[in-house]
């Protein structure tokens, strides 16, 4: 396992801005807000050849609101998940109380892990000499640092890397079935994530748009690496503030794109609404799997034909994307969720198949043979062969006299008996008409 830096201190002292400096991109939302980040968010860095993670975090504040005692406790668990703990505090607001107490409690709970005070947003050499007051912290060797410039960083990050334990030997590719969990907000996904792992590693609100980071967290199922992706829920372009809002949007985006599967959950009061067809079709049109998760189905009154009746309805309004599955979940009885990660793993299996040659042409000819393909103008059009293409999802290409003598109705035919021939159920589909 790789090492995991976890970076802790109260809101607002620079802790994303740093992530996104040893990350080298911009995966943490970083504005001037107190608390925009209020979820442990993890990604991959790398530093003099030595692999690692970093986690950036909440904040640590004893504000008795729901959401600040949320983070309060997301702090104190990736204190304790972590290798290494870079404690940050800011020069220009000096030493306030709240750094006291949690250096006090980094030296009394976790004094057998390296901790590294951090001083931020030192930028001239006036402030590096009011730096100096944090040693009443007890840490008598503090690193100066500006996040935002970058000065600091790289002795830091020596020192850092030097407290890692020596890598494995022979450490695999990670090879771990990456998950996401989207849909608009409110709809359940941390909720959904937090009861798969047994704990509340997600902050859990009925305020929509609580997270605003795609967050992975790794759990196994039946020996299984996963990779589970939560993200900020999707709004509506007109809904989405500038700032903010607009980059949380952006985060689920690029979450979506470094999944294999997209589990796009749904609220089974509110039914299947436009956005939801909207987020499903960026994940269709990415080439994910995709798994439609009604969420909050405990919340419904029910019979034998009810299950049946709300798929059917569903199944007419996604029109072409019919080879989506659709399960029924509760995140709050855990009713059906390992079902759920069950069902999306046969889809990453399924995205990645291969089927041979020989076998994609017999199945051809049968299909040639059943419904011969018609065209317009009449001039006859004719597949000679077909075969895969090497591609993350299934790309079949076709080899024929006239690719323009295709009709639609007839691609649509081939894909249905590709589906009906072969398990491709929550599984994208592309086909190609090459002249040969």
């Amino acid at each position: 396992m790789k090492p995991l830096v976890a970076l802790v201190g109260r809101p607002n002292v620079g802790k994303s801005t740093l992530f996104n400096r040893i990350t080298r991109n911009r995966t943490a939302i970083v504005d001037s807000t107190p608390g925009v980040t209020r979820d442990r968010h993890i990604s991959e860095a790398e530093w003099l050849g030595r692999q690692f993670r970093v986690m950036d975090t909440g904040g640590y504040c004893h504000d008795r609101d729901g959401i600040s005692q949320a983070m309060l406790e997301q702090t104190m668990t990736a204190i304790a998940d972590a290798d290494v703990i870079l404690f940050l505090v800011d020069v220009r607001s000096g030493l306030t109380y709240l750094d006291l107490d949690m250096a006090k409690l980094l030296k009394k709970e976790y004094g057998d892990k390296p901790v590294y005070l951090v001083v931020n947003k030192v930028e001239s050499q006036q402030l590096q000499f009011e730096a100096e007051s944090f040693r009443k912290t007890g840490f008598t060797e503090p690193w100066f640092i500006s996040a935002r410039d970058g000065s600091g960083v790289a002795d830091l990050l020596d020192e850092v890397a030097e407290s890692f334990p020596e890598p494995a030997e022979g450490e695999r590719e990670d090879t771990s079935a990456r998950l996401a969990v989207i849909g608009r907000p409110n709809v359940g996904k941390s909720s959904f994530v937090n009861a798969l792992l047994g704990s509340s590693r997600h902050i859990v609100s009925n305020k929509p748009g609580t997270t605003r980071d795609a967050i992975d967290s790794r759990f196994k199922r039946n020996g299984r690496d996963i990779v589970l992706i939560d993200t900020a829920g999707l709004r509506k372009r007109t809904k989405i503030d500038a700032g903010i809002e607009f980059y949380s949007s952006l985060r689920t985006e690029r979450a979506i794109d470094r999944c294999e599967v997209a589990l796009v959950l749904i609220d089974a009061e509110q039914g299947l609404e436009k956005q939801d067809m909207k987020i499903i079709q960026m994940a269709a049109e990415r080439k994910k799997g995709v798994l439609l998760l009604v969420n909050k189905w405990d919340l419904i009154e029910k019979d034998s034909k009810t299950s049946k009746e709300y798929s059917d309805r569903m199944y007419g309004d996604l029109g072409n994307l019919s080879w989506i599955p659709i399960q029924f979940i509760s995140a709050l009885t855990k009713k059906n969720l390992y079902r759920a990660i069950d069902t999306a793993l046969e889809i990453r299996e399924h995205r990645s198949a291969e089927i041979s040659t020989s076998e994609l042409n017999r199945f051809l000819q049968e299909a040639l043979q059943q419904a011969p393909p018609s065209s317009k103008s009449g001039k006859e059009m004719k597949i000679k062969y077909m075969t895969q293409i090497d591609a993350p999802w299934p790309v079949f290409a076709f080899f024929c006299n006239d690719p323009k003598l295709l009709q639609n109705n007839y691609r649509r035919f081939l894909e249905k008996r590709l589906r009906q021939r072969y398990e491709l159920t929550g599984v994208p589909v592309s086909m190609r008409f090459q002249q040969k």
